[in-house]
């Protein structure tokens, strides 16, 4: 048996339950994916348990197992706990700023704002955000940052271009922009902090 075999296949499901290909309520069955991967069911076992660990599944009244919803209160701490640090990734960048990481944001921003296809929009998404705070210069934040992002299933699949959704990620993101470019860190952070608190919304 591939020795990571298990880990390949956990993340692939992970990517898929944290975009929405996997919404809650989707059954996992060990012999589909079996059948699925090309693997015997060893490496599935493991990688359900796994995404057990991650709280991504839950196990129902006849043992199967299920994608679970991320609840409210579980929303609430990571909404919060993103705000700090990406605040605090947004102070330490803004003085240290070049033009070439708000000309890098905008470029990704005028191309969120044409995009349709989820996978996508998600990688801008982040490449904007990315360019926001990497003057920061603290590497252990960004990275506590990509994780921290990596376990909020955003519902891309719903900023259909014309959407209010999509609508309302504009102006956020153009608000974020223009102080960022101003200088203004506390207007810019306050930008920042609204359009996280949205995602509370959903």
């Amino acid at each position: 048996m591939d020795p990571m075999a298990a880990s390949r296949i956990a993340a692939q499901l992970s990517e898929e339950i944290r975009t929405g290909a996997l919404p809650a309520g989707s059954v996992l069955r060990q012999d589909e994916l079996a059948a699925r991967f090309g693997v015997s069911r060893q490496p599935i076992r493991l990688a359900l348990q796994l995404l057990r660990a991650s709280r991504l599944l839950g196990v129902r009244l006849d043992r199967s197992l299920e994608v679970v919803a991320i609840t409210k209160e579980q929303l609430h701490d990571l909404v919060a706990t993103r705000v700090l640090v990406e605040r605090e990734a947004l102070r330490l960048a803004i003085p240290h700023r070049l033009k070439k990481d708000a000309v890098a944001a905008a470029q990704m921003q005028q191309r969120l704002e044409l995009e349709t296809d989820p996978r996508i929009l998600e990688q801008l998404d982040q490449a904007f955000h990315t360019a926001l705070y990497r003057p920061c210069g603290n590497l252990r934040l960004l990275s506590l940052i990509c994780d921290l992002r990596a376990e909020d299933r955003r519902p891309y699949r719903e900023q259909a271009p014309g959407s209010r959704q999509r609508s309302r990620w504009r102006k956020d993101h153009r608000r974020i922009l223009r102080t960022y470019e101003a200088g203004d860190a506390d207007a810019c952070a306050a930008a920042l902090e609204e359009h996280l608190t949205e995602l509370l919304e959903r």
